[in-house]
């Protein structure tokens, strides 16, 4: 195509020859052209209008009409978008032909400027541009670009064709306006173009704390004529301000009408409506899966306010889902805490009435024989167990706001042993720092063991059950012990981790107490299972960090040892 172009603008243009030559131009471009896709098939409207033009371009044929033709086809080459470097490279060759041809050739002979560019430089030159298109022939057929390689930018092909026609202008202007030959001008022209565009780069950089032309024009891209990053901060600003999802979206629709080219909207959330602003008869509607809305503008709008609404209606539509979400999620941990209480609760009362039954018991085979221990026993064990009580029946009417009950660790370990003196359990303890621990906690996790100790006594009547206390200046820990079987291996995996069966209780007292633990800077784990050593430990992870969630120090501790059974 580009062969036939150069022998017909060089034979006897514009005589018969070359409009012969320049119809078969014509048909090799309707072969090679990329605006028709070769499986479409050419409707005959379209092959008229082309035929139209082909013959008035070939009637009226002349130097102007052939420099708008080629600076035609150096915007279609110029905007072709090639993905493999053999594409580009043809391309760039087949525009740089038609850019040589029009300025040493086509431009001189439209402007009668030949005296600018004698014979015997314009020869040579015509015949040295044949070595362009020989380049494209010579490429491989892997490395020939196919039909199919890339496709028409329109800024690109309009941005190559605007310049060469600058090029053209600029050095005519300056041929004219200072009296330089051609070819001077030409040059002087590149120079100043050259120039221009490495001032745009160089603009276009963020450099020395200014952010460049591209951020602007990526601004006035989003902006669209409205304020769209103080719209966003409105926004935002509201999501951080109210919690109800209703109340966000009635605040973020109310900023959107603000904005000069909304007058109002109209929304639907499953089954709650309402109108903000006036309405008017240029309605936009906007669907997303959760939010439908109708905005209402003064005029129509054009396709890029509808996308920039569609943006906008989005982003109120995402932080309306992220609000539901918060909620939804805030409903379920408060269901999820008040489950919890229960079932704490639930075992606590569990191992109540475990206790109130091994007093009943104790009561009915010494009430002849012994009433002064039984009172005293009685003595000891109520006020503990109304306590206990009171301490559920507050979880029960509070769940999130039960008070922690604070006691020394010297009186928590001595009331531990009054309360089970009447049982065969071996308390031991080494106490070197004295410290405020949560009692109710604690009361809580060794009663559990302990019943869980009794419960295997049952079965192994020899059972001997210990406690050990230690509380160093760096270790808390509280180890409840017996010298039965071991725990089996596939309960002792998940006994921390999850609930597990039981047949004596929920199985979810551990896994609870492990879990209240860890929250607490604690740790619940199995210290030894094998026969004949069965012992669980509660200890303080990080001693200074523990102290600071659940404990106070004592500046004046006291160290104090003891070795009783009961």
């Amino acid at each position: 195509m580009l062969i036939v172009l150069h022998i017909a603008l060089w034979w006897d243009f514009p005589g018969a020859v070359s409009r012969s030559l320049l119809l078969v131009h014509l048909g090799i471009f309707l072969i090679w052209q990329p605006l028709w896709s070769r499986e479409h098939e050419l409707k005959w409207s379209g092959l008229t209008i082309f035929f139209l033009l082909t013959a008035g371009l070939l009637f009226w044929l002349s130097w102007l009409i052939i420099a708008f033709w080629m600076v035609l086809l150096i915007g279609l080459i110029g905007g072709r978008v090639g993905q493999r470097r053999s594409d580009r490279a043809a391309y760039m060759i087949g525009a740089c032909f038609l850019v040589f041809e029009l300025i040493i050739w086509v431009v001189p002979e439209m402007f009668t400027l030949k005296r600018s560019i004698s014979d015997e430089i314009a020869k040579p030159l015509g015949f040295a541009l044949y070595a362009l298109p020989a380049m494209l022939m010579t490429l491989s057929g892997e490395e020939r670009p196919s039909r199919e390689s890339g496709t028409v930018d329109f800024l690109y092909g309009v941005t190559v064709a605007l310049l060469v026609v600058v090029l053209v202008l600029g050095s005519l202007l300056s041929m004219y306006h200072l009296g330089a030959p051609y070819p001077v001008a030409l040059f002087q022209t590149v120079v100043g173009i050259t120039l221009f565009l490495l001032a745009i780069s160089w603009l276009w950089t963020p450099f020395a704390g200014f952010s460049g032309l591209g951020q602007l024009w990526a601004r006035y891209l989003l902006n669209v004529g409205t304020p769209f990053e103080r719209w966003l901060a409105d926004v935002s600003s509201e999501a951080a301000q109210h919690q109800s999802p209703e109340h966000f979206l009635e605040g973020a629709l109310a900023h959107l009408i603000e904005l000069p080219w909304v007058t109002g909207c109209e929304w639907h959330v499953e089954s709650r409506a309402g109108l903000i602003g006036c309405e008017t008869s240029f309605p936009l509607e906007i669907e997303t899966r959760e939010l439908k809305l109708r905005l209402f503008t003064p005029r129509p709008i054009t396709t890029g306010l509808q996308l920039h609404g569609q943006l906008l209606v989005r982003l109120i539509a995402d932080f309306h889902q992220a609000k539901r979400r918060e909620q939804e999620l805030a409903n379920q941990a408060h269901i999820r805490a008040i489950h919890e209480t229960g079932a704490r609760v639930t075992h606590d009362i569990k191992n109540l009435l475990q206790s109130l039954y091994a007093m009943t018991s104790a009561v009915t085979t010494a009430h002849t024989q012994r009433p002064e221990e039984v009172q005293a026993l009685l003595a000891r064990q109520f006020p503990h167990l109304t306590q206990r009580l009171q301490l559920a029946l507050d979880k029960l009417q509070a769940p999130q706001h039960a008070p922690a009950t604070i006691r020394t660790l010297n009186d928590w370990w001595e009331a531990l042993r009054r309360r089970n003196d009447a049982d065969d359990i071996q308390f031991a303890a080494e106490i070197d720092s004295d410290v405020q621990i949560p009692s109710e906690f604690f009361d809580s996790v060794v009663e559990n063991l302990l019943e869980n100790a009794r419960y295997k006594r049952q079965n192994e009547p020899k059972l001997q059950i210990g406690v050990c206390l230690t509380a160093h200046a760096e270790k808390l820990q509280v180890l409840v012990s017996d010298d039965g079987t071991a725990i089996p291996a596939e309960v002792a995996e998940s006994l921390f981790h999850s609930p597990v069966q039981s047949a004596n209780g929920l199985g979810i007292g551990l896994y609870q107490s492990a879990t209240q633990a860890r929250e607490l800077g604690l740790e619940l784990f199995l210290h030894s299972n094998r026969t004949g050593s069965v012992s669980f430990a509660l200890r303080s992870v990080d001693f200074d960090s523990g102290v600071k969630k659940v404990v106070k120090r004592d500046h004046s501790p006291r160290k104090m040892g003891s070795t009783e059974q009961g």
